[in-house]
């Protein structure tokens, strides 16, 4: 079995130096944790999506499956009500001099539908080798941050390369909701998988986020009843991860410290994550307050901040209009697969609740990976469950 499996991924990487577009696709995944300049601004990662989009359209005749056209659109009037909401605050409080008020938040989920479509047109004739080469991209990822780990200390809380520790627990977070659910549709070793969840769930703790830590243990559970051996796997693994000490140790200890002190007393978990924002403001409710101008939520002397949840800031963000398009998008997305693959996405969730975390690249590459995978023809056949219900 693992030389059948060895064999499959060296000649789909030999496919991969075949073409351009893929390989600059996985490229891209392996810089993904790369920050070099501040965040907000474009990194190398980013910059090689920008080459591979006119790459991915060339030769691309517009078509695809019929399932995967009405999502893509439902997406497409989702940005542009983005575009339209930031843009028309923007003008009304003539708020131009700072980019973080309005004028880049668009942007961000433009890029991510650009990723989202490319992904999507790439996997369009060869959906196992896509896959495969994404999952094999995000595996050398996680064991390069995991080295790096040792190497790049930081006095609290780690976060290797990228710019936040949060930015590390979620993409650990969203990596290991990656191989949980490929793990079977792809034949992958348990070996393998269970090395690879053990190694995300280290970076979670290391990030000493709790958000990421608690949709870890979520995924953890999940797969004590669907998939017992790959956990007994990655009990054993975590044990010898864990008795190396040294900078383990000092990250379970951050990171349970955290949990149990790190949340301000004075707030509850609404006010800190800005949910209250919803309540007190009922005005935005319609068309939404959009992405910027934070001051105007703010108390006297308190400090300007962003709401913290992603569902959060699309209906405070975007309003009723917003959270429909935006609904119809997610709804399309998830109709029709199996239900063991689509609960792997809840732990992706979980940190969604209190983060803004639409706008990370990483989880729009796990979402084009799972609508790939629901489309794949003898997926139905590995899943030991049904599927949620179809479109009439």
């Amino acid at each position: 079995m693992r030389t059948a499996e060895t064999a499959i991924r060296q000649s789909h990487w030999r496919e991969l130096l075949r073409s351009p577009a893929l390989m600059i696709w996985a490229l891209s995944l392996l810089l993904t944790p790369v920050h070099v300049v501040r965040s907000g601004m474009p990194q190398p990662g980013d910059w090689l999506i920008v080459l591979l989009v006119p790459l991915a359209l060339i030769g691309w005749r517009g078509s695809l499956e019929k399932r995967h056209s009405r999502m893509l659109r439902a997406l497409m009037w989702f940005t542009l009500w983005v575009f339209a909401v930031n843009y028309a605050w923007a003008l009304i409080l003539w708020k131009w001099n700072d980019p973080k008020n309005f004028i880049l938040h668009p942007f961000f989920y433009f890029f991510n539908a650009a990723v989202f479509l490319c992904s999507l047109i790439l996997a369009r004739r060869r959906r196992e080798l896509f896959l495969r080469i994404t999952v094999d991209a995000v595996f050398i990822t996680i064991v390069v941050l995991l080295v790096a780990s040792f190497v790049y200390h930081n006095d609290y809380r780690g976060q290797v390369f990228f710019d936040s520790p949060n930015q590390l627990g979620y993409y650990a977070l969203l990596s290991a909701c990656l191989f949980a659910m490929t793990q079977r549709p792809l034949g992958m070793s348990r070996v393998r998988v269970a090395v690879a969840i053990t190694c995300c769930a280290y970076l979670a703790v290391l990030s000493a986020s709790r958000a990421a830590v608690a949709g870890i243990s979520v995924l953890l559970l999940m797969l004590v009843f669907s998939n017992p051996r790959t956990i007994i796997i990655a009990s054993l693994a975590a044990i010898g991860i864990v008795s190396i000490g040294g900078p383990v140790a000092k990250a379970i200890e951050v990171s349970q410290e955290r949990v149990e002190h790190g949340q301000d007393a004075r707030l509850s978990f609404s006010e800190e994550r800005g949910y209250d924002r919803i309540w007190k403001n009922p005005e935005f409710l319609i068309t939404g307050a959009g992405e910027g101008a934070y001051e105007r939520f703010v108390g006297p002397g308190e400090h300007r901040r962003e709401l913290h949840s992603s569902f959060g800031t699309i209906v405070f963000g975007y309003g009723v209009v917003g959270v429909v398009l935006f609904l119809i998008f997610a709804i399309r997305a998830v109709r029709g697969a199996p239900l063991r693959l689509a609960v792997m996405l809840v732990p992706a969730l979980i940190f969604t609740v209190a983060h803004q975390g639409l706008r990370f690249t990483m989880f729009w590459v796990v979402l084009a990976a799972f609508v790939i995978l629901k489309s794949m023809p003898d997926l139905e056949k590995q899943s030991h469950v049904g599927r949620l219900p179809a479109r009439p």
